[in-house]
């Protein structure tokens, strides 16, 4: 087994191991768009992947055939410092392969990843892949996000009433509750046992962006209200159309964000909401649905599920400890 850095001129050969990989994990999630089986598609999602900069990928080979490959993208910002994003399309192996080439491929791409810095390192990984999910979770990474998908039931009829709560579409006057919801879920993941770092000085920034929502007509911001009270909230946005997005299932919308107020939770309200949007949806002519939460957030790790959401698709991470550029345990 040979490993290289990868080269452009390997797309071709890396998108026929994509489409492969692509393929399988339609047979168990095949709501996912089938044109991705399509190599030269597959190549296309290679391109796109070693277009940007921070592009750092390692390709294996056996002989003169490629046997596998894994592409990073180096990035910093304020939440994960300098890190690494293997995208959904970032890796695969061929077939009859193990799960060792996935530690091999990341053996060799993230020493140049740690050297320039880079010591957080996330995944984007098939969740039907046994031998993705074996490699990466044998080489440290845990469980951070999941994502799920439904195909929402034709036959799926709105809740009834309870309560005095009432589920309608969020008016302009229910912008300064809404500004007050905003911060529930940054404040909710701050705490045990998801520990997510929420900035204060971010609290305007997610004020605004939910507020804004009210007049986006491209999507529907759900509310629940009871004698005046906002209790909860969730936003249903159609899928973009994108010819690069191996995640998203066609005639799809996303439950972007949704939130239940703290006295409120247990009281319907999540659930009355999700029921709403998804008849909604429906009735708009879209046949799936995907979200995604935090596996550490337990009432979203449980609550999602049993609204009907399959999980598809992890977010894996793993924290490199940065002492390693000087704790070498050498002399000198």
């Amino acid at each position: 087994m040979r490993i290289v850095r990868f080269e452009s001129s390997y797309a071709e050969a890396a998108g026929r191991l994509l489409a492969a990989r692509h393929a399988a994990e339609r047979q168990g999630t095949p709501v996912l768009q089938q044109r991705f089986e399509e190599p030269e598609q597959a190549a296309r999602m290679i391109e796109d992947l070693l277009a940007p900069p921070g592009a750092v990928g390692v390709a294996a080979f056996r002989g003169e055939k490629l046997a596998g490959y894994l592409i990073g993208k180096l990035e910093t910002d304020k939440l994960r410092e300098r890190h690494v994003w293997v995208a959904y399309a970032g890796a695969a192996i061929a077939e009859g392969e193990s799960a060792e080439l996935y530690r091999d491929l990341y053996a060799a791409a993230a020493a140049e990843w740690v050297k320039r810095g880079a010591f957080r390192h996330y995944a984007l990984v098939p969740a039907g892949d046994a031998r993705a999910m074996d490699g990466w979770l044998r080489l440290g990474f845990g469980y951070e996000q999941v994502h799920g998908v439904q195909t929402i039931p034709p036959e799926l009829e709105l809740p009834q009433r309870a309560g005095g709560i009432e589920i309608r579409l969020a008016r302009k006057e229910d912008e300064a509750a809404i500004r007050k919801a905003a911060v529930y879920i940054m404040e909710h993941q701050a705490q045990e046992p998801v520990w997510g770092v929420a900035y204060a000085e971010d609290r305007k920034r997610f004020e605004d962006g939910y507020a804004a929502l009210i007049d986006d007509e491209s999507g529907f911001l759900w509310v629940a209200v009871q004698d005046g009270e906002l209790l909860g909230f969730q936003a249903f946005f159609p899928a973009e159309e994108s010819e690069s997005d191996m995640m998203m299932p066609g005639s799809c919308i996303c439950l972007e964000v949704g939130a239940t107020a703290p006295h409120a939770r247990g009281l319907g309200v999540g659930k009355s909401l999700t029921r709403y949007g998804l008849v909604h949806a429906r009735q708009a002519g879209f046949v799936n649905c995907v979200t995604d939460w935090r596996i550490t957030n337990l009432e979203s790790s449980r609550f999602w599920p049993r609204r009907g959401f399959a999980p598809y698709a992890y977010r894996l991470v793993r924290q490199v400890d940065p002492r390693i550029l000087w704790a070498t345990g050498r002399e000198g």
